[in-house]
C-alpha cells in the first residue's frame, strides 16, 4: 500500500530523480492526503520515503540521537563560552588574540548543529531543521582546518621572518582561503538543492558529484597545515632571515595555563621596542615568540626588567619552545583530517538509508564530530594556543612613522645601497 500511494504521489513530481524535492514532496503528500499538519501523515509513508533517500554521513536521526546529541550540544557550549572568557580576558588586558573569537564562533556553530538535531530527532519531517543542522555539522571542519593552517602559518613565519611577511607569501594564503570560501559555497548548495527541489537524475548526480569534489578537497585540506610545519623545517633559514629585525611579543614569559600577560604590556612592549630600534633601518618582521630572541640590549630600566622579568640582566635569552606548538597542530590536524575522510568516504558510497554501511552510523559521527573533535579543543585551551601562536599587533600610527622614518633615512644617507637590494 505504501509503494502504490508513494507511486501516486511520485506521479505529481514530473519524473524528478528518487531522493530529491524532499521538502516539496511533503506539501505535495499533505495535499493529496487532504491534511493540514505533517503529523498527520502515516508513518508507513514516511519511512517508505525516508529509505528512498541518500545517506548522509551521521544518518537521519531518531529518539536514539537525543541524548548523545544533547551531550555534544553541552561540550560546545562550554568550548564556546571557554574561548570567548579567554579572548575577553585577554582583550581586556590589551592581548587581542582574534583565533580565539574565531574557535568561540566554530563552537558555536557546533552546538547549535547539535541542538537542531535533537529537534530534527524528535520529528524527522522538521526538513528545513534537518538541513540547516546538516549545513551546520559539516562547515566546522572547514573552520577548523583554516584555525589550524593559520597557526601553521605562523609556525613557518617564526622560522621564516623575512619571505612570512612577504607580499607574495600573504596573496598566496589569501588565494588558498579564496578557493575554500568557494568550495564551502559548492558544498553547501549542492547538498541543499537536492532536498529543496525536484531535479532530474543528472542534474541530481551533478549535485552528488560536485559534493564527492569537495568533500577531497576539504580532506586535503586538512593536512595542509601540516604541510606547512614540514615545510617550514625543511626549507632551510636563509641569511636574510638570520639578519632580519624581529618584533616578537617579549613580554609573554610563560605558556601556562592560568599565565595570562600583565596588563597593557603589549603597547608597552611596542614602545620599548620602538625606542629600542628606532635608529635601525631594518624594516621589524612580526613573528610570534620564540627561542633565541636576545633580549639582553633591551634590558636597560627598571620598566624593561619587570616586564621580562630577568634574573641576569644583560645574560638571559628567551627560551619558549615551539615543539609542543607543532604537537598540537599535528594532533589537531590529524583528528580533523580523520573527521573529513570519513565523510568523503561516505559520500562515494552513494547508499540509500535503507541500504546503508555502517560508516553512515550515528556513533562514527559523535565520535569523529563529537569527541575527537573536543580533544582538539582541550589540547587548544590547555595548550594555550591564545599564547602560543600570538604574533604582536601591528605598530600604531606614531611608532609607525618612527618606524618609515628611520628605514628613509638610511636608504636616504646610502642610496648604492638602495640600488643595489
Amino acid at each position: 500500500m505504501s509503494s502504490a500511494i508513494a507511486e501516486l504521489i511520485r506521479s505529481q513530481t514530473g519524473g524528478a530523480a528518487d531522493g530529491t524535492g524532499i521538502v516539496k514532496l511533503l506539501e505535495i503528500t499533505k495535499g493529496f492526503l487532504h491534511i493540514d499538519s505533517t503529523s498527520q501523515i502515516p508513518q508507513f509513508l514516511v519511512d517508505y520515503v525516508q529509505d528512498q533517500q541518500q545517506s548522509q554521513f551521521g544518518s537521519y536521526p531518531d529518539h536514539k540521537d537525543i541524548a548523545p546529541s544533547g551531550l555534544f550540544l553541552a561540550i560546545f557550549v562550554i568550548i564556546a563560552i571557554a574561548h570567548g572568557s579567554l579572548f575577553t580576558i585577554n582583550y581586556m588586558r590589551g592581548h587581542r588574540f582574534w583565533l580565539s573569537l574565531g574557535f568561540c564562533f566554530y563552537a558555536t556553530m557546533r552546538w547549535i548543529g547539535f541542538a537542531l538535531r535533537i529537534v530534527w530527532a524528535k520529528n524527522i519531517l522538521k526538513l528545513h531543521v534537518g538541513i540547516a543542522s546538516e549545513v551546520l555539522l559539516v562547515l566546522p571542519i572547514v573552520f577548523l582546518a583554516s584555525f589550524n593552517l593559520v597557526l601553521a602559518q605562523r609556525i613557518f613565519t617564526w622560522k621564516h621572518p623575512v619571505f612570512g611577511n612577504t607580499k607574495i607569501f600573504w596573496y598566496a594564503m589569501l588565494a588558498i582561503y579564496s578557493v575554500v570560501i568557494a568550495v564551502v559555497i559548492m558544498t553547501i548548495v549542492a547538498g541543499v538543492v537536492p532536498y529543496l527541489y525536484f531535479l532530474s537524475r543528472s542534474h541530481y548526480d551533478m549535485c552528488r558529484n560536485v559534493v564527492k569534489v569537495t568533500s577531497i578537497l576539504i580532506t586535503l585540506y586538512s593536512l595542509l597545515s601540516i604541510a606547512f610545519v614540514i615545510m617550514t623545517y625543511i626549507v632551510p633559514t636563509s641569511q636574510s632571515d638570520k639578519d632580519a629585525l624581529v618584533y616578537q611579543p617579549f613580554w609573554i614569559k610563560s605558556f601556562s595555563p592560568f599565565y595570562f600577560p600583565v596588563k597593557n604590556a603589549q603597547s608597552e612592549g611596542e614602545d620599548i621596542f620602538v625606542q629600542r630600534y628606532q635608529n635601525d633601518a631594518r624594516e621589524p618582521k612580526r613573528t610570534i615568540v620564540g627561542g633565541g630572541l636576545d633580549l639582553s640590549e633591551l634590558n636597560e630600566n627598571d620598566e624593561v626588567a619587570e616586564l621580562n622579568e630577568f634574573e641576569q640582566a644583560g645574560e638571559q635569552k628567551f627560551s619558549l619552545k615551539h615543539n609542543i606548538s607543532v604537537t598540537i597542530i599535528t594532533i589537531t590536524s590529524v583528528f580533523v583530517f580523520i573527521g573529513a575522510l570519513f565523510r568523503c568516504i561516505a559520500c562515494f558510497i552513494d547508499d540509500t538509508f535503507a541500504s546503508q554501511s555502517w560508516i553512515y552510523d550515528p556513533v562514527v559521527m559523535y565520535v569523529l564530530w563529537g569527541a575527537l573533535e573536543t580533544i582538539c579543543n582541550i589540547l587548544y585551551l590547555v595548550g594555550r594556543i591564545d599564547l602560543r601562536f600570538y604574533r604582536p599587533d601591528n605598530f600604531k600610527k606614531d611608532n609607525r612613522e618612527i618606524i618609515l622614518s628611520a628605514s628613509k633615512t638610511a636608504n636616504s644617507d646610502y642610496p648604492e645601497a638602495k640600488e643595489a637590494d
